[in-house]
């Protein structure tokens, strides 16, 4: 039995359907829900966790950080993350955004990016608005319900229940970006060979989950469910599901896009020193 220790923001959906249909018998998930990427960042840097499910943008910014420098997108575990902006009632739309306080992770990386290139699309430019970082989308979620932002980037469940709250939908990162990646699996580059064994063998049952949710998602959805993610939410994360785990090529070109546009570090880059896709199942 091998030991894969993880940190994500919520539970990923294929890997919930790992666990729950047994489809990496011999791995034994340790997974714990982390508070922001910084706090993934140190994990993976220190050692005390193998892997990060994450934003795939925040390599580019890790790897540029005093630290190992060796951060590798290995497989991707969502088509794309499903990002609602949300915001105060009185924010109708991106335009409406000048003057306010967005709250996000971290304001360098992450799916923050996808938002900066937005609002920079619509004429508003970083000094129109102040970034609060406060943590994951559940912390943000929390922040924003309790009225001390006015606007931020939620996945499901999150999303759902912010409209629930009375929260209004301002925008969606898809509608805008359409080829907008999901979440990757990032591990260091440095521990890959002595991770082979283990993360081949998960990688394997998450390619099983993959196709499971696709030609079955009865079971899929009951497994999600069971999880505790609302009947909304689910549908939203089996839609998301990724065709391949392989990372997309122009999800990733897009993330090195918005960051060189919105004049960021780290975008002097390409796909291959990004991604190592070597641990993926052939085919």
């Amino acid at each position: 039995m091998h030991t894969l220790r993880v940190l994500w923001f919520v539970p990923s959906p294929i890997a919930v359907v790992v666990e729950s249909l047994r489809l990496a018998p011999g791995v034994e998930l340790h997974a714990e829900r982390n508070p922001s990427s910084d706090a993934q960042f140190e994990a993976l840097a220190t050692g005390r966790v193998d892997a990060v499910v994450t934003a795939m943008d925040n390599v580019m910014d890790w790897n540029l950080r005093q630290g190992p420098g060796d951060f590798r997108i290995v497989a991707q575990m969502e088509q794309t993350t499903p990002l609602t902006l949300v915001g105060q009632p009185g924010r109708r739309d991106l335009e409406a955004l000048r003057g306010s306080t967005i709250l996000v992770d971290a304001p360098r990386n992450g799916f923050i990016v996808a938002l900066r290139a937005m609002l920079a699309e619509e004429g508003v430019g970083p000094d129109d608005y102040a970034l609060q970082p406060v943590g994951g989308v559940k912390e943000r979620f929390d922040a924003l319900v309790a009225g001390q932002g006015d606007a931020t980037l939620l996945g499901p469940p999150f999303d759902v229940m912010a409209l629930q709250a009375g929260l209004r939908r301002i925008a969606s990162v898809q509608e805008r970006y359409p080829a907008f990646p999901g979440q990757g699996l990032v591990a260091r580059a440095g521990s890959l060979e002595r991770l082979r064994p283990t993360l081949t063998a998960w990688l394997d049952g998450l390619d099983g989950a993959r196709e499971r949710m696709g030609n079955d998602p009865s079971s899929a959805r009951e497994a999600l469910i069971q999880a505790g993610f609302p009947p909304p939410a689910v549908e939203a994360m089996l839609r998301a599901t990724p065709s391949t785990l392989r990372p997309d090529v122009a999800g990733v070109k897009l993330l090195i896009e918005q960051r060189r546009r919105v004049g960021l570090p780290g975008a002097d880059t390409d796909y291959n020193a990004l991604v190592d896709g070597t641990l993926l199942p052939a085919g």
